[in-house]
């Protein structure tokens, strides 16, 4: 069986979401269980105009909620202010960010405000394969979430990803070492082509990667070529996409032959902590 099985394209009709339908948020690509039984859910979308949300749920499953300005030359800037709440927590989000939400914390009051480019949003769920929404209150003390996001790349050992001058803008990082309890994920703008990528190697945990288009009226539009090496085959990518590696499943390089304009790169995982195997670097 062919290993494109592990990759979620985006629709190339986007005309559901688009801005001129009035959506607050455009869709990008969608990965669960109907996708692929026993992936963990992950979604991708673009907010386009303010909105708000006021009630609380919860998730059975720890969550990831990834916000990033569109404009790869202020990397930092999110050209928005999203208000969101754990708990009894406000979280005042002004840069691009990860915000880490345990499994059970009362989560969702949520308000887009100040918007004045559109935002990147990635979600997901990193202990299952659906995405549940309970209603649920508030009942943690302040204080108790007021900490969990992070902005830039900053991994507590001080690794940065290796690549040629020119190529990328790390962006943002996080795992357990760095928040407590929180799975990895990072994110990088690339900036041109490139013929160099990792080394090939694999992982004791699953593993999801996105490459997205940064033109959110046409979300499904990379932007790009670039081929990513899974197990044995090297599958070409033209739009922008979800892949799931399972753990133990040797990946890379990934290769960008043509790039007309930026695009977002993220990787995740459910692993505390990033670690290589097969490779000496970390």
């Amino acid at each position: 069986m062919s290993n494109a099985r592990y990759f979620a394209f985006a629709p190339g009709d986007s005309s559901a979401g688009s801005p001129a339908n009035g959506a607050a948020r455009v869709q990008v690509v969608t990965m669960d269980r109907q996708f692929l039984p026993g992936c963990f859910y992950g979604n991708a979308s673009w907010i386009v105009k303010p909105y708000r949300q006021d009630d609380f749920f919860k998730h059975r499953s720890d969550e990831l909620l990834m916000f990033i300005g569109a404009d790869p030359g202020a990397p930092e800037n999110l050209n928005a202010e999203i208000e969101l709440w754990i708990e009894n927590d406000r979280l005042l989000l002004t840069q691009t960010s990860i915000v880490f939400v345990p499994g059970g914390a009362a989560h969702g009051r949520l308000e887009v405000r100040n918007l004045k480019q559109p935002v990147f949003h990635y979600t997901c769920h990193i202990n299952t394969d659906i995405y549940e929404e309970i209603p649920a209150e508030p009942t943690a003390p302040a204080g108790t979430y007021a900490r969990n996001w992070v902005v830039r790349y900053e991994p507590v050992d001080g690794r940065l990803p290796s690549a040629p001058e020119g190529f990328l803008t790390p962006l943002l990082w996080i795992d357990g070492r760095k928040l407590r309890g929180a799975p990895y994920l990072e994110a990088v703008w690339f900036h041109t082509d490139n013929d160099t990528g990792p080394e090939e190697h694999s992982h004791d945990f699953d593993e999801i990667f996105g490459f997205i288009g940064s033109d959110a009226r046409h979300p499904d539009e990379l932007g790009a070529e670039l081929t990513f090496a899974i197990g044995d085959e090297v599958i070409a990518v033209k739009k922008s996409c979800l892949v799931y590696v399972p753990r133990g499943l040797k990946h890379s390089p990934i290769l960008v032959p043509k790039l007309e304009r930026p695009i977002i790169h993220f990787s995740g995982g459910n692993g505390g902590d990033y670690i290589r195997e097969g490779s000496d670097q970390f």
